[in-house]
């Protein structure tokens, strides 16, 4: 376990983020692997009813984490604090409400399928295998939600290296079943889906040994199951507020996804690519992010508000200096970059991926800070200005399918987001200086 309350901030900073930026590189290969396999063994088609899927398994795993990410929020507050019995209460609360919420999107999903795939427009030659594949996901969604409570009630107390060793066998073994069931069994992109789920299982059962042999603590008892209002409050105010958060954001790339499921299969397979790649290059923010929401919550906690304002401050230098290298690497390798997922026989879906990644990567500074500053003030149990930030951003891509991508089709779409990192950004950031004056 790693108290961030003291020792070396950038030292502490790095060695709690690195293995969640590890987890990340692992987390995104196998997604990537998962799209490189269907395209070389199914074809270009079978990646666009990925692609089509992949805003609602995006919203459906990001409010799984998102959940327990906020849940874990008050964990990481008492474990700072040294209030161990608060500390096992909140991980009760967030077991038991991670797996109501998860029991419903089940049950939902399942039932409006078909028209939540007409809902985002999935064209009719790819709607069957649309269907298959997220139907597979959403039943796998038990097993995404088991590993993201264990996870994160390890991150909570400052162990972020299981997790990542635990990512390290899932991502192999995806890609070993990935070749297995569509190569060897030639099952179809039900293979892939499927592939996921069984890594995700093992990922889950590992984790929960370790949570039992080693970390007993974190163990509530059945007397911890019993709620009450002061506990519930703070914890649902966490939990439900970062949930929210992430729902938001996926709710606007869903109608997003809509506006680009209309502009034809190509645009789909290209999106695709585009979005699988630009996931890769975020990552070092989003293990930050991470990290910073942790960092915050145990330094808020212990009452460490110089040191609260200096991880803020440093996690930004780091990403802005890998918004740099992210810039030069897209200008100069884009295409590259690209045929490492499309086959490159379709000039117009290689050269589309490529204007997607250069009109986005010079907007990846706005992108750091809004998401480092989004889970800084998460930490800070401030949930409502995360929240009003990512309306914003979910009605500006309202307006972009409804507006802009008419009239501008996909270039509408490329330059959509960096509009709203821009001004998000400068609204958090501003909402951060007023409540760091405020609470430091």
């Amino acid at each position: 376990m790693r108290d961030l309350t003291k020792g070396n901030i950038i030292k502490v900073m790095f060695f709690f983020s690195l293995p969640i930026l590890l987890g990340n590189v692992f987390q995104q290969a196998y997604n990537l692997a998962d799209i490189i396999i269907v395209g070389k063994k199914l074809g270009d088609m079978s990646v666009s009813a990925v692609g089509a899927t992949a805003s609602v398994v995006s919203l459906l795993f990001n409010i799984i984490n998102g959940l327990c990410t906020g849940f874990a929020i008050p964990v990481s507050r008492h474990y700072g604090s040294g209030e161990q019995d608060k500390m096992r209460k909140n991980i009760a609360g967030m077991i038991a409400f991670s797996c109501v919420t998860t029991a419903m999107l089940i049950i939902v999903c399942t039932i409006f399928l078909n028209p939540l795939l007409t809902a985002i427009n999935t064209p009719k030659e790819i709607f069957d295998e649309a269907g298959r594949y997220l139907s597979i996901v959403v039943l796998g969604l038990v097993v995404t939600t088991v590993y993201n409570l264990e996870a994160n009630m390890l991150r909570a107390v400052g162990n972020s290296f299981i997790p990542l060793i635990i990512l390290i066998i899932s991502a192999a073994l995806n890609v070993g079943l990935d070749l297995l069931f569509l190569y060897a069994l030639d099952m179809g992109v039900e293979g892939a889906a499927l592939a996921t789920v069984i890594a995700q299982f093992i990922s889950a059962f590992v984790c929960f040994i370790y949570l039992v042999k080693k970390c007993p603590f974190l163990k509530p008892k059945l007397s911890d199951f019993k709620f009450k209002g002061n506990l519930l409050k703070p914890l649902l105010a966490a939990g439900l507020g970062m949930a929210l958060m992430y729902s938001i954001v996926d709710i606007g790339s869903i109608v997003l996804q809509n506006g680009v499921n209309g502009l034809g299969a190509e645009i789909i397979t290209a999106h695709t690519a585009a979005r699988k790649l630009f996931g890769f290059s975020i990552m070092p923010f989003s293990a930050i992010s991470a990290t910073l929401v942790t960092f915050v919550s145990q330094n808020y906690g212990a009452c460490q508000f110089d040191r609260i304002k200096k991880g803020i401050k440093y996690g930004l230098f780091i990403e802005w200096i890998w918004s740099t290298l992210a810039v030069v690497v897209v200008y100069f390798f884009g295409r590259n970059l690209a045929l490492w997922i499309v086959s490159g026989e379709s000039e117009y879906i290689t050269n589309t991926v490529v204007e997607y990644l250069k009109i986005n990567a010079p907007f990846y500074y706005a992108l750091s800070v809004l998401l480092s500053l989004r889970c800084s003030l998460q930490g800070l149990g401030n949930s409502i200005f995360p929240i009003a930030a990512s309306v914003i951003e979910m009605l500006w891509k309202v307006v972009t399918v409804v507006f802009i991508i008419p009239n501008y089709g996909y270039f509408g779409v490329c330059i959509s987001e960096p509009i709203i990192w821009v001004a998000s950004g400068l609204l958090v950031t501003i909402i951060t200086i007023k409540l760091l004056k405020k609470v430091c």
